[in-house]
């Protein structure tokens, strides 16, 4: 008899499912692709005289972000939270998006944080950091420019849970009053731990009671009162298409203001490389979000 682990799943089905690798076997290759066109757009930045601020949010050497200024006075800004199975990634291999958001006079944030394995397996670190950094860039943006109530926090992979998490973070009780999160876009994240728990990625994150209940957006939709997009693509793992499509009917239960995107023959790394061009699925639904962010407030 075949014994199941999370709904009709056995445990190797599980991994395989939260397994990318399995997924994407371009991964390597895309992913190379990424940093290039980042390293390209930090090159032509500087080559037009915009300087790239390194900045530190916090006390150790990986509490600091890359901030993407522009001339643009009470300009919005992107606060871009990367992937990499919570355990990998650099921000200066995420800017691909810089040059095209600054063309258009948007600054772009990316923060450094810790890799999970280098915190215990504590995503609640990780999590915390994030929340510095956010509330770091909240109160800097004025310095530079920036429109600290029009901050636009996106995610790709593990960081789109990262800033579903920042979403679903009680700002208020921390006495932030708006929430720093004006806009908020997920893709191809996981918004509900407890299969995650089960499969093999608990080998390097240490899953407790504490870390399913405060860090499962799916757990806390009363908090989510911002303008939602929802990305994945089509040629994504099973689980990862069901954690999209369960969390963004969960949303529009809640009579959050939500709209859905499919990434139409690409797999989950090919979505972020999407980010790169304004054309790209990723790049369309932030400005639409902004867009529609933007009629809401007036």
């Amino acid at each position: 008899m075949t014994t199941t682990v999370w709904r009709d799943l056995t445990q190797a089905q599980l991994d395989w499912a939260y397994d990318q690798t399995q997924h994407a076997t371009n991964m390597a290759e895309v992913m190379a692709e990424c940093a290039a066109l980042s390293a390209q757009a930090r090159a032509l930045l500087q080559n037009q005289g915009t300087e790239v601020k390194r900045l530190a949010y916090g006390p150790t050497e990986v509490q600091a972000l890359d901030w993407y200024t522009s001339q643009m006075p009470n300009a919005p800004l992107v606060f871009f939270i990367h992937g990499g199975a919570w355990r990998r990634g650099q921000a200066q291999d995420y800017a691909m998006a810089a040059a095209w958001l600054h063309q258009l006079g948007v600054h772009l944030v990316v923060p450094d944080f810790s890799a999970v394995t280098d915190v215990q397996g504590s995503l609640l670190t990780m999590v915390d950091q994030l929340q510095r950094a956010l509330t770091f860039t909240a109160k800097t943006a004025p310095n530079f420019g920036a429109n600290a109530q029009r901050i636009y926090v996106v995610g790709h992979s593990s960081g789109a849970h990262l800033a579903a998490c920042l979403g679903a973070y009680n700002w208020h009780q921390q006495g932030c009053y708006p929430t720093p999160v004006h806009a908020l876009m997920c893709c191809s994240g996981m918004y509900e731990l407890e299969p995650v728990s089960l499969s093999a990625r608990s080998q390097y994150v240490s899953f407790n009671p504490k870390t399913l209940q405060d860090l499962s957006p799916q757990r806390h939709l009363h908090h989510f009162n911002m303008p939602i997009a929802l990305l994945c693509g089509d040629q994504e793992s099973p689980e990862f298409k069901r954690q999209a499509l369960e969390f963004a009917k969960s949303l529009s239960d809640s009579d959050v203001h939500l709209r859905f995107f499919w990434g139409h023959g690409l797999n989950h790394f090919e979505m972020l490389k999407s980010f790169a061009n304004p054309d790209g699925v990723m790049s369309k639904a932030l400005l639409e979000l902004m867009q529609g962010a933007l009629c809401l407030e007036s």
